[in-house]
């Protein structure tokens, strides 16, 4: 049975900045479902943790996972859930509630029937005082090496569906599911694809603003449809430099009227994942990978924290062309997300006219834009660039961006991966014996191995520009090793606090 949960709120109990939770033991409250309503289940938790949620028959016996085991912010969290999130009918009776918080277990009681009523018990101690719930969860402080994580990583809610960014793990190595994501149809707001609304805190347009959407071209996950002409959404919330809400790339659940919805059904033919770990810009084409090139997405600050690249699923919504920022000049602009367009690497004129990459190019592969993403010009190992995206990939396309949390990783190459090098004077290693930025005479090049590449004279070889071979060992093992522990995209709370 396909599970739903009619109302899900993750409110999370918090006191000004800079202050503990008031000391208290981790509980779970004694609840009643009754046929045909709902039921708020309500734990709390004096720290951050991991913790897990289970429903066990009075004997033991496993009913249901409510909550898998996650790490989560401290304070009073509230489940909103019916009968239909259980994948098999609740037998009337009594069940056993189990929180699990860092190795310790908390029990209530869930009664289920027609004339249910909760027991009347005391919590183990009284819950903290409520205080206006945050809307962004930071990064976790630290992720489940072993789980697949997905766009909606921070999320509390886990909708059985396939083809869907939100739920579709970040693994380009698994082209069925990426091409099934890619070409499935999106919910859009229905406003201009400059103009801006406001996620709300509650279904009401006097609440709390906690995110933003930019119409037209980035959908939103749509978590439930209500009878009230409510819909509850979740997003990375896309706020700019003037964007009536402050919440830079955050991951937010709010509620936006259903009638701004409607749905977008985006090309089949190709579809573009750009990934923020690795850098690089996946093409699909006809459900296989078809190439791969770099890319540099937003490097923010603590005084530009909108400079990071707004994560989630978009299409290119118009084509702009050439445009100038500053003194940079950016190529052949593809429009997915208001300003964040999709362009080749920028260049400056010089006196005599001609281009000018050389302070743009080398930062290919790394974070260096203001929030729209660069794309490679040197045409890579299938001849591929810049231009030819803007040639062959139409609107309407899907584009979705990877958000690199915590706990992602990057694969270190075989030993025996081949690369390729100029023995006569070469300064570069290359993913391909005929690299297109090797003259004609050089050509084919001279085979070596990965595991050769910190040995000899290949340590001093850098990485071509044009096919973009592995990053060495190195550079790999410090991504992963920030990755542990961290998310670089996703801007602290306290970075935007000081806003």
């Amino acid at each position: 049975m396909y599970r739903r949960i009619l109302a899900l709120i993750l409110s999370l109990a918090l006191l000004m900045p800079g202050l503990a939770l008031a000391e208290s033991l981790p509980y779970v409250e004694d609840c009643a479902l009754l046929p045909g309503q709902s039921v708020e289940l309500r734990y709390f938790l004096p720290a951050s943790g991991r913790a897990s949620l289970r429903l066990t028959t009075q004997g033991g016996a496993d009913v249901a996972v409510i909550l898998s085991e996650r790490m989560l912010l401290g304070g009073l969290h509230v489940l909103t859930l019916d009968e239909q999130f259980f994948a098999e009918p609740l037998a009337e009776g009594a069940y056993r509630l189990i929180l699990t918080y860092e190795g310790q277990t908390y029990t209530a009681v869930l009664t289920v029937g027609q004339t249910a009523q909760p027991p009347q018990t005391t919590p183990a101690a009284p819950a903290p005082t409520a205080m206006p719930a945050p809307t962004a969860a930071p990064a976790p402080a630290f992720a489940d090496q072993s789980a697949s994580i997905t766009p909606a990583h921070l999320s509390s809610y886990h909708p059985q569906h396939t083809g869907c960014y939100w739920c579709t793990p970040m693994d380009i190595t698994d082209e069925a599911a990426v091409w099934a994501m890619l070409t499935a149809p999106i919910q859009v707001v229905d406003v201009g694809q400059k103009e801006q609304v406001v996620l709300r805190a509650e279904p009401s347009d006097s609440s709390e603003g906690i995110g933003v959407v930019t119409g037209a071209s980035q959908a939103v996950h749509v978590l439930e449809t209500r009878s009230d002409g409510w819909s509850l959404v979740e997003t990375y919330s896309s706020s700019f430099h003037d964007s009536k809400v402050k919440a830079w790339n955050a991951f937010v659940t709010g509620y936006i009227r259903t009638n701004k919805l409607k749905t977008y059904n985006v090309r089949t033919d190709y579809g573009m994942i750009i990934d923020k770990l690795t850098q690089s810009l996946y093409i699909f084409k006809d459900g296989k990978l078809f190439t791969t090139l770099a890319v540099s997405t937003g490097l923010y600050n603590e005084r530009q924290p909108y400079n990071e690249t707004r994560s989630g699923e978009f299409v290119i919504i118009s084509r702009v062309g050439d445009f100038k920022s500053d003194n940079l000049v950016c190529g052949m602009g593809l429009r997915f997300n208001s300003g964040d367009l999709l362009h080749e690497v920028p260049h400056v004129k010089n006196a005599d006219g001609t281009k000018n990459y050389k302070n743009c190019e080398p930062k290919l592969g790394s974070r260096a834009s203001h929030g729209c993403v660069r794309v490679q010009r040197l045409k890579n190992a299938d001849g591929i660039n810049m231009t030819w995206v803007w040639n062959n990939i139409k609107v309407g396309t899907k584009l979705v961006i990877w958000e690199d949390f915590a706990g992602r990783q990057m694969e270190i190459p075989a030993d025996e991966t081949p690369l390729y090098y100029n023995p006569d004077g070469g300064s570069s290693y290359h993913s391909m014996a005929n690299c297109k930025g090797v003259k004609d005479k050089y050509l084919p090049l001279t085979a070596f191995t990965y595991g050769e590449l910190e040995t000899g004279a290949f340590a001093k070889l850098t990485a071509c520009a044009y096919c973009f071979p592995p990053r060495r060992r190195a550079d790999i093992e410090e991504i992963n090793r920030v990755h542990e522990t961290q998310s670089p995209g996703l801007i602290s709370l306290l970075l935007e606090n000081k806003q």
